[in-house]
């Protein structure tokens, strides 16, 4: 009895030491750290606002080569969401809390394993001296009497050195981009007026492929049935791209010199205007490069897009085997 009287009177002392630290330790903490980066601002916002992106600058992803990474909802909006479980990292859940438009991606994060927690996170962008100052922040509450533990963990020193490391990774990433895209070659030309035969659909970024894919052998076949003849290489036009719900206008398209409407496959006419084109000699998935280099070129020359982008596709995949030789034209409409 003598025993348990004392552990008693130590489990109190305990109590009373957390609540009466609790009472003067923080509630809130708050880490953040800033990184310079020579690359255009929208570039490096791509590499922020996609989830599918952070694999490659994630501290914690480099640190644990058993990190398992999963993807719900439309990768780059609001309510999407990246997942991870790992031995080193834990297991864990960020949610996208709502994306200012090339500007800042906010976040909330629920760590499940080894203990729970949530906290607020932001990735934001601003222009600097001709590159773009990227700031990473954390910010969380422990709530009383819990936050006594905040006198004796440092999350300064425990998330810090992250941040930093994470942002250094994000920097080498966008320079190197950076590099690869002014290497391309603007040119500024008139684009004549042309007809389309087009399949039209709104849909995912992530549906863009399979939706090329599907289309173009169904526009190619309607077209022959009906005795029309291409004018021109295959294109992708691109109308519209909402920001908010990630989804994107676009068509498969063929150029023609006439024709009528035939089911899915109607007759759209793109006047003729003048045009920044760009040459990308690639695989598909890099031409995102061209179209930086494009948005870039624009943004140098005070220059505002219209609608729709085009994208004409010049080499045949099925005859010529080597990627790097296939050469996509990119252009922009101007004002």
């Amino acid at each position: 009895m003598k025993v348990l009287k004392i552990l008693g009177i130590i489990l109190l002392a305990l109590v009373a030491v957390i609540l009466i630290l609790g009472l003067i330790a923080p509630k809130s903490y708050k880490v953040e750290r800033t990184v310079s980066i020579e690359a255009p601002k929208s570039l490096v916002f791509r590499h922020i606002q996609y989830w599918k992106n952070w694999q490659a600058w994630s501290p914690w992803a480099e640190m644990d080569s058993t990190v398992k990474i999963t993807l719900e909802g439309v990768d780059g909006t609001e309510g999407s969401a990246y997942g991870w479980m790992g031995k080193k990292t834990g297991k864990g859940i960020m949610t996208n809390a709502g994306v200012k438009p090339a500007e800042t991606l906010y976040y909330r994060m629920r760590f499940i394993k080894p203990w729970k927690s949530e906290a607020d996170g932001y990735v934001g962008v601003a222009g600097a001296d001709g590159g773009t100052a990227v700031t990473w922040g954390f910010t969380g509450r422990t709530p009383y009497p819990w936050n006594a533990i905040n006198l004796f963990m440092n999350m300064e020193k425990m998330l810090g050195g992250d941040f930093e490391k994470g942002l250094a990774l994000l920097k080498d990433i966008c320079e190197k981009e950076t590099v690869l895209v002014r290497q391309y070659r603007i040119r500024t030309l008139p684009f004549p007026a042309k007809t389309f035969a087009v399949i039209r659909k709104t849909l995912t970024m992530d549906g863009m492929r399979e939706f090329s894919g599907r289309s173009f052998p169904k526009l190619m076949e309607t077209l022959g049935r009906n005795g029309i003849r291409p004018a021109g290489a295959p294109c992708a036009l691109y109308f519209s791209f909402d920001e908010k719900t990630g989804m994107n206008d676009m068509a498969a398209a063929v150029p023609v010199t006439g024709g009528k409407n035939l089911g899915d496959v109607k007759i759209i006419r793109v006047p003729g205007s003048r045009a920044c084109s760009v040459d990308h000699f690639g695989p598909y998935d890099r031409l995102v490069l061209a179209y930086d280099a494009l948005s870039l070129y624009m943004e140098q020359n005070n220059l505002k897009p219209k609608m729709p982008a085009v994208e004409e596709y010049l080499s045949d995949p099925m005859s010529e085997k080597d990627p790097s030789k296939w050469l996509t034209k990119v252009y922009f409409f101007t004002e």
